[in-house]
C-alpha cells in the first residue's frame, strides 16, 4: 500500500529533528552530569552510537519496506512470532507517552519560570504542584489540537524546525562567547575527577532518549520520494545534526554554570541534594542580559511543544495500528468522521497525564527503557527479514548481519539493565532507576495480561485474517510480490468499474503481446488521514469491482493482476507504479465528459500522465463504443505516423474482422506518395492476417474537419498523436485534442513514449 510520495530529504530530516530537539536537550543536562560529570560529552557520544545502530536498522526496514505508518511495530509483527509484535507496539505506545509527559513537564517548568522567575524548580526532586498542573494543561491542549485537526503540513513544520535549530545554535553560540569572556561568579566545569565505566554508561542511558525521534522518518517513509535513498540519509543526517546541536548546547550550558555548584563531583551541590537545574542556573549568565534568558525560555517552550505534538501523534498512530490489527480494543481504530480516533487520543492523554506527576529523571529513564527494548525487537526483525526475504532491491543494508544486530541487541539490554543503578537524590525516597523499572514492569504486565485474556487461545503465531477482516495492505503485499519486471506490461488505472470496453482493450493488447495486464484503482484519502485508517470493509465494494473486471482479462487467457492502492494524489501514485514496475504501455479511458470552461480537454489527471508517463500511452474515448466493430478508421498525415497505431489496428481487427480504412490526409502529391508507401506496407501485413484494408487519400489542409467527417459512420477512429513538444496548454496537440472532443465515434489515440519500448 502506498501513499503519494512528495516529501524530500529536507522534509523528513527536519521532521525527525523536530521530534528529537525538544525536552531532553533542556531537561537532562543535570541528570547526565550527576552521573557522568565532566565526561558528559563522552556519554552523549555513546548514546548517539547506540541510536545510530538503531537508525541503521530503521533505515534498512523503512527504505526496503516503505509501508510502516504504524512505525517499528509493523515490521516486528511481520517478522517475529507472537507476542513480540504486541510487545513492540505496547512498548512504542508507552515510550511515546513517556516522551510526551517529559515534554509536557518541561513545558510546565519553563512556563512557570517565565511567569515567576523567583521559582527554580528542582527537576529531579518532587515537582512543585503548579508545574504539574501547567504540564497537564499543556498536554490537554495538544490533545484538543489533535481533535480539532489544527496542525501544520510536514513541509511547513520542516521550515519551522530549521528556524528553531538555528535559534538554539545561535543562543548556544552566545553562551560559548559568554563562557570565553568570563566574569563573576567563576563559571565552567572543573577539570579532574575519576570516572567508572558504570557512570559513563549511566550518562549514556539517560541521554539516549534525546536521540529518540528518527522513528518519524519510518512513519513518513511511504510519503517520501525515493525512500531507498532518502530514508537512510534522513535518519543519519538527523542523528548527526542532533548530536552537533546537543554537544554545542551542553558546552554552552555547562560553561556558564557557577563552578562552585559543579566542583567536587560526584558530590557537587548541583548533583546531590541540590535544587538547581543546570539550564535555569546557567542562562542568566549568558552575557548577563535579561532578554537572553526570556528568549531562551521562549525557544525552549516552542521546541518542547513541537516535540510534545510529535510524540503524542506517534503514540496515537501506534495504538491506532494495533487496534486496527485486533491487538487493542476496536474503539481505538474508530475515527468517527475525524482524522484521529477519539478513544486513542483520550487514553494516550490519560497515560501521559499520569506520568507528569513523576520526576523528570523517572520519566526519562522510563522512556529510555521502552525505546531500548523496542529497538532490540527492531534489530531482531532485521535478522529475520533479511533471511526470509533476501531482498536484493535498492535500499540501505545493515552491514555484517547478523553480527551487528546481535551486538546492538546485547548493547541495548546492557544499557537498560545498568539504568537500574541510577542514583537517588537526597530529596527522593526511591531512586529514579528502580521506580522506572517497577513502572515499566507493571506496564508490560498489564499489556501481556490483556493480550492473553483478550484471546482465549493465548499467545500463538499470527494467522491470516479471515476474509471479513482482511486488510487492503495484505492484498497489496501479496499482489505486488508477483510482479515480473522482464515481461511486457500493460497498465490500466481505473477510476470506475463500469468501463468494461477499456479492460477488454487492455486484455486484447496483453494477449497479443503475451503480456501481463495490471489493473489499478486508487482510493483517495484526505492529506492528513493516516494511510492505514482505511480497512478492508471500507473498500470492499471497490475491491470486488476491480476483481470483477480482472475476470474479463482472465477469461481471455491473460495474466491479470488487480491492485488497490491508497493515497492522496492519484496521478503521482500512477507515475510511481509505472516507474517501479517498468510499465511498457499505459491505457487510460475517457468517457467523454468535460467540465464547462475547462481548457484541459481530457482532465487534469489524464493530461498530466500523458505529458509525464515514461512509456507508451493510449487514451481511449469509450463513449458510444459498440461490438462488433464494423469499420475502423486510421488517420495518417505528414505528422500522424502509422508506426505503433498499425499494430493496434491489427490487434483490434483480429477480434471482429472489420474493414480498416487508412485515411491519408495530404496537402500535395509528394506527401500523398510517401503516405501511400507507408500504407502499402501496412496492407501487406494486414493481408497476412486476413484483415481487409481500404486505403484512401484525402487532399486537404483542414485535417480536423476531414477527420471528423471520416469518423461520422466509423466504429472507431485511431490516431498516433504527435509529441506535445513545446506546447504546454494541451496534453496532445491542439488538433488531436479537438478531434477527441468533437468526434461522434469512439476515439483511440496513441502517444509513443520517451524511452524505447517493444512494439505493441
Amino acid at each position: 500500500m502506498r501513499v503519494t510520495r512528495d516529501l524530500g530529504l529536507f522534509d523528513i530530516t527536519m521532521a525527525a529533528l523536530g521530534a528529537m530537539v525538544g525536552a531532553a536537550i533542556f531537561l537532562l543536562i543535570g541528570a547526565a552530569y550527576a552521573v557522568a560529570g565532566p565526561f558528559v560529552l563522552a556519554s552523549l557520544a555513546i548514546a548517539a552510537f547506540i541510536a545510530a545502530l538503531a537508525g541503521a536498522a530503521y533505515s534498512e526496514l523503512a527504505s526496503g519496506r516503505p509501508d510502516a505508518s504504524g512505525g517499528a511495530y509493523v515490521w516486528v509483527r511481520s517478522a517475529l512470532p507472537d507476542p513480540a509484535g504486541f510487545l513492540s507496539g505496547w512498548l512504542s505506545w508507552g515510550g511515546h507517552m513517556a516522551a510526551s509527559a517529559l515534554s509536557s513537564l518541561g513545558l510546565g517548568i519553563f512556563l512557570v519560570e517565565l511567569l515567576q522567575p523567583s521559582i527554580l524548580a528542582s527537576l529531579f526532586g518532587p515537582n512543585p504542584p503548579e508545574v504539574s498542573v501547567v504540564a497537564l494543561g499543556v498536554l490537554g491542549l495538544s490533545a484538543v489540537l489533535h481533535f480539532a485537526r489544527l496542525h501544520l503540513p510536514t513541509r511547513a513544520l520542516g521550515r519551522l524546525t530549521m528556524g528553531k535549530i538555528l535559534l538554539i545554535v545561535g543562543l548556544a553560540a552566545v553562551g560559548i562567547v559568554s563562557f570565553l569572556v568570563g566574569g563573576e561568579p567563576p563559571r565552567g566545569v572543573p577539570v579532574g575527577g575519576s570516572l567508572t565505566s558504570l557512570q559513563l554508561v549511566l550518562g549514556a542511558g539517560v541521554l539516549f532518549i534525546a536521540f529518540q525521534g528518527f522513528e518519524i522518518v519510518a512513519q513518513l517513509s511511504n510519503q517520501v520520494k525515493r525512500p531507498e535513498a532518502s530514508v537512510p540519509r534522513g535518519v543519519f543526517l538527523a542523528l548527526l545534526l542532533s548530536f552537533v546541536v546537543y554537544a554545542t548546547f551542553f558546552v554552552a550550558i555547562l560553561g556558564n554554570v557557577p563552578s562552585t555548584l559543579l566542583s567536587g563531583w560526584p558530590a557537587c551541590s548541583a548533583c546531590v541534594g541540590g535544587s538547581e537545574d543546570m539550564v535555569l542556573v546557567s542562562i542568566p549568565n549568558f552575557l548577563g542580559q535579561p532578554y537572553v534568558r526570556d528568549a531562551f525560555l521562549i525557544i525552549g517552550i516552542v521546541s518542547m511543544f513541537g516535540a510534545l505534538n510529535s510524540n503524542l501523534t506517534a503514540a496515537i498512530r501506534t495504538s491506532f495500528s494495533m487496534a486496527r490489527d485486533g491487538l487493542l480494543p476496536a474503539a481505538f481504530a474508530r475515527i468517527g468522521g475525524r482524522e484521529v480516533p477519539p478513544a486513542a487520543v483520550a487514553l494516550t492523554f490519560v497515560g501521559s497525564g499520569f506520568l507528569v506527576f513523576l520526576t523528570i529523571g523517572t520519566i526519562a529513564i522510563l522512556a529510555c527503557l521502552a525505546f531500548l527494548a523496542l529497538y532490540a525487537f527492531v534489530h531482531a526483525s532485521v535478522i529475520v527479514l533479511r533471511r526470509r526475504e533476501r531482498r536484493s532491491g535498492p535500499g540501505f543494508r545493515v552491514p555484517l548481519v547478523p553480527a551487528v544486530p546481535m551486538f546492538a541487541i546485547a548493547l541495548n539490554l546492557a544499557v537498560g539493565a545498568i539504568l537500574w543503578n541510577f542514583p537517588a537524590r537526597e530529596d527522593i525516597p526511591i531512586p529514579p532507576g528502580r521506580l522506572a523499572f517497577f513502572l515499566g514492569g507493571a506496564w508490560l504486565a498489564v499489556g501481556l495480561a490483556y493480550h492473553w485474556f483478550a484471546d482465549p487461545r493465548g499467545f500463538r503465531p499470527r494467522a491470516p485474517a479471515p476474509s471479513g477482516t482482511t486488510e487492503v495492505h495484505d492484498i497489496l503485499t501479496t499482489a505486488e510480490d508477483r510482479v515480473e519486471l522482464e515481461r511486457y506490461r500493460v497498465f490500466l488505472p481505473l477510476r470506475e468499474f463500469e468501463d468494461e470496453a477499456l479492460v477488454e482493450l487492455g486484455a486484447w493488447i496483453a494477449r497479443a503481446r503475451n503480456a501481463e495486464l495490471s489493473l489499478l484503482h486508487v482510493v483517495e484519502i484526505p492529506r492528513n488521514l493516516p494511510p492505514k485508517a482505511i480497512r478492508f470493509r471500507y473498500v470492499d465494494d471497490r475491491i470486488r469491482g476491480l476483481q470483477r473486471l480482472a475476470r474479463i482479462g482472465e477469461h481471455m487467457g491473460v495474466d491479470t493482476r488487480p491492485v488497490v492502492k491508497i493515497g492522496h494524489k492519484v496521478y503521482e501514485i500512477i507515475l510511481d507504479t509505472i516507474r517501479e514496475e517498468a510499465v511498457n504501455l499505459l491505457v487510460m479511458g475517457w468517457r467523454g465528459e468535460r467540465l464547462e470552461g475547462d481548457r484541459r480537454v481530457l482532465g487534469s489527471n489524464i493530461d498530466y500522465l500523458i505529458e509525464n508517463a515514461p512509456c507508451d500511452v493510449i487514451v481511449f474515448k469509450t463513449q458510444g463504443f459498440r461490438r462488433p466493430l464494423r469499420r475502423i478508421v486510421v488517420l495518417t498525415s505528414p505528422i500522424w505516423s502509422l508506426e505503433g497505431i498499425d499494430d493496434l489496428a491489427l490487434i483490434l481487427a483480429a477480434e471482429d474482422h472489420p474493414v480498416v480504412e487508412v485515411a491519408a490526409l495530404a496537402s500535395d502529391p509528394s506527401e500523398a506518395e510517401r503516405l501511400k508507401q507507408e500504407s502499402t506496407r501496412f496492407e501487406g501485413r494486414a493481408h497476412e492476417r486476413g484483415v481487409t484494408v481500404e486505403p484512401k487519400v484525402i487532399y486537404s489542409t483542414q485535417w480536423e474537419s476531414e477527420a471528423l467527417r471520416e469518423s461520422a459512420d466509423a466504429s472507431l477512429l485511431m490516431i498516433r498523436a504527435t509529441s506535445p513538444g513545446g506546447l504546454r496548454k494541451f496534453a496532445l496537440g491542439p488538433v488531436e485534442d479537438r478531434i477527441v472532443k468533437l468526434a461522434k465515434c469512439p476515439v483511440l489515440i496513441l502517444r509513443k513514449g520517451t524511452r524505447p519500448a517493444a512494439r505493441i
